[in-house]
């Protein structure tokens, strides 16, 4: 089986989430004897990416609706892996077999979680890309049936599957006192690891952690742990409106280091988001040993079962109540949980899908 592999999301600014999916299946995939895969064509090393939005552009018109559909023509591959959530080239190269990975439908199921224009051009382009997908590949198996419940073009003649996600060993942290000192962390904390969007849930997590200090006499702070990305004005409303600015911090993006750091040295990691296909920084903080409050939602019981704590996103006594939960409780780790995740088993799966598609056409 000849395979083309997308990792044009290792062109991104920041390398977390989709591009770490995309490499590291990459690699797994590479692993395996029985396959010939190779990479696409690295744009950005011969486009400069800033600003951002002009390189998007050049890599829509050049390399996704020109450069892709000859390489594939061409180059005679058996399937093709759009890793980056859009597969809409000039045209389809008739005997390949389009896998697209489809991370989630967040803005599908939640309108508030970007600009309306965002979403209905996005939403535009999912229908597109669906409509030139042979195979639909997510990430859990709560997220298959978000996609089976809210998108009907997923019909008998495409198949939906998943496979899980994995995360290296958490790195050694020697310069744990100077990481801390960096970012001006002298107490005990609870961190937050992501992106700063509405999705992440930041709004509901501050009201509940100022619920918590109002009642508690417990020196403690909230470290935010990641870039800014948007619609977060209401997260810096609501500090300055209730003179928050000593409790919190923000460390902006962190490196691999300093993240490790942050993970294995925290009273708690807090992950309220209102929605996730997976949940990489959880996973992150369970393997150091870190104890876990997480929201109640399936894709979460699905990953980690009874080794976190759920609160009720939306309850913000709720999130108040389990905060101090887990600061005076730690819940048991089951480290059998992660047997589940494993690289190489979800690259051993994704070539047998694509062989039970070879054997059904």
């Amino acid at each position: 089986m000849k395979i083309l592999f997308d990792l044009t999301p290792l062109c991104r600014p920041t390398k977390t989430g989709i591009p770490v999916f995309a490499e590291r299946l990459y690699t797994a995939l590479k692993k395996n004897p029985n396959i010939q895969v190779e990479k696409t064509f690295s744009f950005c090393e011969y486009i400069p990416t800033k600003p951002w939005k002009l390189y998007r552009v050049f890599e829509k018109l050049l390399y996704r609706q020109i450069y892709l559909p000859f390489k594939l023509y061409f180059g005679k591959y058996d399937a093709y892996i759009e890793s980056d959530y859009m597969f809409i080239p000039l045209f389809k190269p008739r005997n390949t077999i389009i896998v697209t990975v489809i991370y989630d439908i967040a803005l599908l199921m939640f309108q508030n979680l970007q600009t309306t224009s965002h979403n209905k051009k996005w939403e535009r382009k999912l229908h597109k890309s669906i409509n030139y997908s042979d195979i639909l590949l997510t990430i859990s198996k709560t997220s298959q049936e978000d996609i089976q419940t809210h998108l009907d073009q997923v019909q008998k003649n495409k198949i939906l599957d998943f496979i899980y996600a994995d995360i290296d060993e958490p790195m050694a942290c020697k310069e744990h006192i100077k990481i801390l000192e960096k970012f001006h962390i002298h107490n005990d904390y609870l961190l937050f690891l992501g992106t700063l969007e509405p999705r992440k849930n930041p709004l509901n997590l501050i009201k509940a952690f100022h619920k918590f200090k109002q009642r508690s006499n417990k020196d403690i702070k909230l470290v935010f742990a990641g870039k800014k990305g948007w619609l977060y004005d209401d997260v810096l409303a609501y500090i300055d409106r209730h003179s928050l600015h000593n409790e919190i911090i923000f460390t902006g993006y962190v490196t691999d280091e300093e993240k490790a750091c942050l993970l294995k040295h925290t009273k708690a990691f807090v992950f309220l988001s209102l929605y996730e296909g997976f949940g990489i920084p959880p996973l992150e903080a369970l393997k150091c040993g870190t104890p876990v409050l997480v929201s109640d939602i399936p894709v979460f019981h699905e990953l980690f079962e009874h080794s976190v704590i759920y609160a009720s996103p939306q309850d913000i006594n709720n999130i108040a109540d389990k905060i101090e939960q887990i600061i005076n409780q730690s819940p048991l780790i089951d480290t059998r949980i992660f047997n589940k995740f494993s690289w190489s088993s979800s690259a051993e799966k994704l070539i047998k899908i694509i062989q039970k598609y070879q054997s059904g056409k």
